[in-house]
């Protein structure tokens, strides 16, 4: 029954309802609009899902407050705000960071500036920090070449780079902005009772990253994915980053066993989705790393492998290879994973 009428608000509703940051009239009251950036998608009576270009946000509105998953980039937190205003006239306490891509984390100083607490697996507190603690050291080697730069124009260079070291080096040590990382972090599963139902976040090894967490809202019937699922889209798999291929097809898995046909899916990019979505993805993957595995051993090259579009076509056809990963990228990528898997073979002679 439950899943009866949750089904027939979203097909009353047409699913999708937007607002711009100026969509109040005169008399305060809401005014549905186009949004520039960002759509507000109705997925159960209290659970939304906001879609723009970065990731999918999941929000949880209720007695206890605004539970939201993943931010987008910093520059759309006002919007974001904005459109948590239209559904809840409380706070958004709790942020959890799907993983610690920047299209998914971006706000987060904002929303801890806002008074919210973030929670993330170990790994994206992590990864943060290290990309922090880079764009530092890029910092420095910038400002020691234009300091190095000035001085040696007005004299002998070793001793304007002896200046030079000196000046950096009171810029001081590498210190970590605290306010932009998740307060709390977990290792594996952590669970919510909040809005009146359990909500499920449990981590992925070695997915899209090594710090990926999926989030189950048990009574309602809805998963948010993040970016181990791409809705029609060839998925990225970032290896710097600890992402593995076969790690996300068992992540696909996972969510299969767990979900069923009546499961509102939100991905970490695309359109809302149902089970049947998941599972082409993951048919999808098998069949191109059996495919690719087949032509390797056959002792075709990277370049040929790439260029037999037969492999892809059926994908293609539908635009899997118009998103963020191309179908160059995903090939290219199977290739790679196989050859380390099979060795190298020799190419076939022609």
């Amino acid at each position: 029954m439950r899943t009866l009428i949750i089904t027939g608000i979203a097909l009353f509703l047409g699913c999708i309802i937007s607002y711009s940051q100026d969509d109040v009239d005169k008399n305060g009251s809401k005014k549905p609009t186009i949004s520039r950036t960002i759509n507000l998608i109705t997925v159960t009576n209290n659970i939304y899902m906001f879609k723009g270009k970065g990731g999918n946000i999941g929000v949880s509105t209720g007695e206890d407050g605004v539970l939201m998953i993943d931010n987008q980039f910093a520059e759309t937190t006002p919007e974001i705000l904005n459109l948590a205003k239209r559904l809840s006239d409380k706070p958004i306490q709790f942020l959890i960071n799907t993983h610690h891509h920047g299209d998914h984390t971006g706000g987060n100083i904002n929303m801890i500036n806002n008074g919210t607490v973030i929670f993330a697996h170990d790994n994206v507190r992590r990864r943060l920090m290290e990309d922090e603690r880079r764009k530092f050291a890029k910092e420095q080697e910038t400002a020691f070449n234009k300091k190095l730069d000035k001085l040696a124009k007005d004299g002998n260079r070793e001793i304007a780079e002896a200046k030079t070291k000196g000046s950096i080096r009171n810029m001081g040590d590498f210190t970590p902005s605290v306010n932009t990382y998740p307060a709390i972090t977990f290792t594996d599963n952590m669970t919510f009772y909040y809005n009146g139902e359990k909500i499920m976040v449990f981590h992925v090894q070695n997915a899209h990253t090594d710090g990926d967490v999926m989030v189950y809202f048990t009574d309602s019937n809805v998963l948010h994915m993040g970016d181990v699922f791409f809705n029609g889209k060839y998925p990225f798999v970032d290896i710097n980053s600890g992402g593995n291929y076969d790690g996300y097809i068992k992540a696909l898995s996972r969510a299969l066993i767990l979900i069923d046909e009546e499961t509102k899916i939100i991905p970490g990019h695309g359109d809302l989705a149902t089970k049947s979505d998941v599972k082409y993805s993951h048919d999808m993957m098998v069949a191109l790393k059996n495919s690719v595995a087949y032509e390797y051993v056959s002792g075709k090259t990277k370049e040929q492998i790439i260029a037999n579009k037969d492999l892809t076509k059926i994908y293609d056809a539908k635009g899997f290879g118009d998103g963020f990963i191309s179908t160059e990228k995903f090939v290219g990528l199977i290739y790679d994973i196989t050859k380390k898997q099979y060795g190298k073979l020799k190419p076939r002679k022609n």
